[in-house]
């Protein structure tokens, strides 16, 4: 209910709120912590530290531009077989790159990453570093609201999802994963199936969101869409808010674009310096992500009632052996 009372209140914002810069900003913040949410099916609940996120952003991002421009699919079609292409890429990438581990399976992902990255770059279909312009979904007054409750609903979808995860047998199987792939195996979980089963629609969420992203910007170019650092956003978002949670990436995501946007109108050239130093002090000092924070004062509550009510017992035992009223 609390979840569908958020929805409904943010899906209202563009009827109260009508500057344009702060609707960009929340259609930001919403897309990125869909690519959060993606990311954190793999690198939170099982463990697999993926750097090559932006392979599937880019993927669906190139698919909805190509499929509607050189073959006249219709937009939202497009979209949809968009993320489909960086569903399949995700099952041919991690069909290979799950038989490794560790640090070996990072450098995978972030290979196959430049790889695309290469060939869109070289590509005369993609028209290389130059980008092609890509349709938009919306046009006229009102566009940014239509992207941002667009990118709203695939956020809800993204926290349904993540919910069933968290609470499912497959969840379940991708801690397991997590904490000691050899023992997951032993006790008959096939460590390969259940991360590939994770990678997939992590992709499909990663490709929508890079199809809707790319409609809004209306442009596409390997620099745009392909740059590693959309893969090392979406691992910050997730890890920032709390891996392997439902509600931290979405946190993550606030955080993370916000501060970013204020730190740019007041630090200037030096938001970058003040971005980095901030985002060292809050995993020292939060090494579960923001959401160990609310964690940590759920606890400090419970405490506080646990010792009030404690207090009370022995009052009331007091008042029995003076033999007052208990």
């Amino acid at each position: 209910m609390a979840a569908f009372v958020l929805l409904l209140a943010a899906l209202i914002v563009p009827l109260w709120l009508k500057d344009a810069f702060l609707i960009q900003l929340l259609f930001r913040v919403a897309i990125f912590a869909v690519v959060g949410i993606a990311w954190n099916l793999v690198g939170g609940y099982a463990g697999q530290l993926s750097m090559g996120h932006a392979a599937y952003f880019g993927l669906g991002g190139y698919g909805f531009s190509l499929l509607h421009m050189n073959f006249g699919i219709g937009m939202w079609l497009s979209l949809l077989l968009g993320s489909v292409v960086a569903g399949f890429a995700a099952m041919v990438i991690g069909s290979v790159t799950f038989r490794l581990r560790g640090h070996y399976f990072a450098l995978s992902t972030i290979a196959t990453a430049e790889i695309v990255r290469i060939v869109a770059l070289n590509a005369s279909f993609t028209h290389g570093a130059i980008g092609i312009l890509s349709p938009s979904l919306f046009a006229g007054p009102g566009a940014d609201a239509r992207f941002y409750g667009t990118a709203v609903i695939l956020l809800a979808i993204s926290l349904v999802f993540a919910r069933w995860t968290h609470t499912s047998r497959f969840g379940y199987y991708l801690r397991a994963i997590r904490q000691d792939e050899d023992t997951a195996m032993a006790i008959g979980i096939d460590p390969a199936r259940y991360k590939l089963l994770a990678l997939i629609p992590s992709a499909l969420l990663t490709g929508m969101a890079g199809g809707i992203y790319t409609s809004f910007s209306q442009f596409v170019s390997p620099e745009s869409i392909l740059s590693t650092d959309i893969s090392v956003q979406a691992a910050v978002i997730a890890m920032l808010g709390g891996a392997a949670t439902v509600w931290g990436p979405l946190v993550g995501s606030l955080v993370l674009t916000i501060s970013s946007e204020v730190f740019k109108a007041f630090f200037k050239e030096a938001h970058l310096l003040i971005y980095g130093l901030l985002l060292i002090v809050v995993v020292l000092v939060l090494p579960g992500g923001v959401m160990s924070l609310f964690g940590r004062l759920r606890r400090l509550l419970a405490r506080g009632s646990r010792r009030r009510r404690s207090r009370a017992v022995l009052r009331g035992f007091r008042r029995i052996e003076s033999g007052g009223p208990a």
